[in-house]
């Protein structure tokens, strides 16, 4: 049986998996600097939705080249690129430098986002949300107003060793309050060895190692992402059907994620193989297949039947019965 008309049904939930955090549309407020004009001008990366709100679309106008507050910008900042994130991600934007890949990379949590690079390339400061008319002079001087802030590298450089533990990493984390905590370990990795030699215990800091911890899951998870989209042979399909069950066995897990794994990506990487190993008629292995793409489903539905994924189960699995009986005839 042509198990292509199940992989177009859902294609549409893989992309579910990996869905973006929502907008949001705030002020942000205006905080006090240290001025540092000798600083190397910063890169600012500017993050966008596909499809802004009033709020966000002003913000982002006004970043634009040629503006009056871009070019009351200009003067402190070495460029300004921006990145869209789109409405219904592909694969390609969890690719490494994809849209969406460098969203999480720079901490991004809420659209419009404005991540501040330093000549090194590491983010050192974010402001979130867009702009009201009455609002917008004084954001656009908050940007500029960070750019030129001494950077947390040197802040943290210039505190003392050898005094009290506690009060040395304490310090070290305040002053790494702007940078988002998944940019500590990736950024600043000699500061991350200081304050694991002072056995840390201040929360910014352990919420930055699960950051770290998080985004390496993450980085595979993409990775095997596009791995699966890609496999077209019956070994290499085998091999990412190996490796989404035992995402899926992973006991941290809720039933709602595991059921996610299983119907998004291990139901149709089975019904693709089936497809690869049909040949004019069902085989002993295409047939095997079949049979386990409809366990998965049956999985997924009774692990909880009133949950989203296990209505959709319940329903692809009804499909694909009447499917396997209208084509029991030409088999």
């Amino acid at each position: 049986m042509d198990g292509s008309l199940f992989m177009r049904a859902l294609a549409v939930i893989a992309f579910l998996a990996l869905a973006f955090p929502g907008r949001a549309e705030m002020d942000a407020l205006s905080v006090s600097c240290s001025a540092a004009p000798s600083l190397p001008s910063p890169v600012l990366v500017v993050y966008g939705s596909e499809e802004p709100g009033s709020a966000e679309a002003r913000w982002l106008k006004a970043l634009q080249p040629g503006t009056e507050e871009r070019r009351a910008l200009d003067e402190y900042v070495r460029d300004v690129q921006f990145v869209t994130v789109p409405r219904h991600p592909s694969v390609k934007d969890w690719e490494e430098d994809g849209s969406l890949s460098r969203a999480v990379m720079h901490g991004v949590r809420m659209l419009p986002s404005v991540v501040f690079l330093d000549s090194k390339g590491r983010v050192f400061d974010l402001v979130e949300g867009g702009a009201s008319a009455a609002s917008l002079r004084e954001k656009v001087s908050l940007l500029a107003e960070k750019a030129q802030r001494v950077r947390p590298v040197t802040r943290v450089n210039d505190i003392p060793k050898g005094g009290d533990p506690a009060a040395e990493a304490s310090a070290i984390c305040r002053e790494l309050e702007q940078v988002p905590p998944e940019a500590w370990f990736r950024d600043y990795p000699g500061t991350m060895k200081r304050l694991e030699k002072l056995n840390c215990t201040v929360p910014a800091f352990l919420n930055a190692r699960e950051a770290a911890l998080r985004l390496e899951k993450n980085r595979k998870t993409a990775e095997l992402l596009g791995e699966s989209f890609r496999a077209s042979k019956a070994s290499s399909i085998r091999t990412c059907l190996e490796a989404w069950r035992t995402c899926a066995d992973d006991p941290s897990l809720s039933v709602e994620e595991r059921q996610l794994i299983l119907l998004s990506m291990v139901h149709p990487l089975w019904v693709r193989l089936e497809k690869v190993l049909y040949r004019e008629a069902h085989t002993p292995e295409s047939e095997d297949a079949f049979n386990q793409a409809v366990a998965v489903l049956e999985e997924v539905r009774d692990m909880n039947r009133s949950s989203v994924c296990g209505r959709r189960a319940h329903q692809l699995r009804e499909e694909l019965r009447r499917a396997r009986l209208a084509a029991a005839r030409y088999d």
